[in-house]
C-alpha cells in the first residue's frame, strides 16, 4: 500500500469517514453471500422474521513462529507511546 512508517488509528478513522459508506455496504453484502449457504442448516436457537447478521471484529492471535508476520502490539507498548 505503500506506508512507510506508522499509521496511526486516527488517521485510518479519518480515512474511513470520508469512504463512501456504500463501499462497507456492498462488502458486507458479499460475506454474507459466502455465509449463507455455509450456515443454511445450522439451527440458530431462536426464530426470527427476518435474517440476523453479526460481524465480528476481535484480534486472532496468531503464533508467531508460522507467521512472522503477524506481529503485534500489546497494550504496554501503545501506552508507552
Amino acid at each position: 500500500m505503500g506506508f512507510r512508517g506508522h499509521v496511526s488509528r486516527s488517521t485510518l478513522a479519518d480515512a474511513n469517514e470520508n469512504r463512501d459508506w456504500r463501499i462497507f455496504a456492498d462488502f458486507a453484502q458479499v460475506l454474507i453471500g459466502i455465509a449463507r449457504p455455509l450456515y443454511a442448516h445450522d439451527p440458530m436457537g431462536v426464530d426470527l422474521e427476518q435474517s440476523l447478521y453479526a460481524l465480528d471484529s476481535t484480534t486472532i492471535d496468531l503464533c508467531l513462529s508460522l507467521f512472522p508476520w503477524a506481529r503485534f502490539r500489546k497494550e504496554s507498548e501503545i501506552a508507552s507511546r
